[in-house]
């Protein structure tokens, strides 16, 4: 009978390993998610900022020359 008890307990501790390694896991893979957002939203904006036209620059420029 001592050894049900054993056996027991070691499944316990293997499975409360496995479930913190589990957690673990997927909380690095919802912060590499979240930075991987952060870093489109940042290149998108980066993006649209540098898209400009020769006219809109020029606009720009005689806008600020002008003041």
């Amino acid at each position: 009978m001592k050894n049900r008890g054993e056996k027991g307990s070691i499944v316990l501790l293997v499975s409360v390993s496995c479930l913190f390694i589990l957690t673990v896991l997927v909380i690095l893979f919802m912060n590499l998610q979240n930075k991987k957002q952060s870093q489109e939203r940042q290149l998108d904006k980066i993006t649209q900022e540098y898209e400009v036209t020769n006219q809109d620059m020029e606009q720009i420029y005689s806008e600020k020359t002008n003041n």
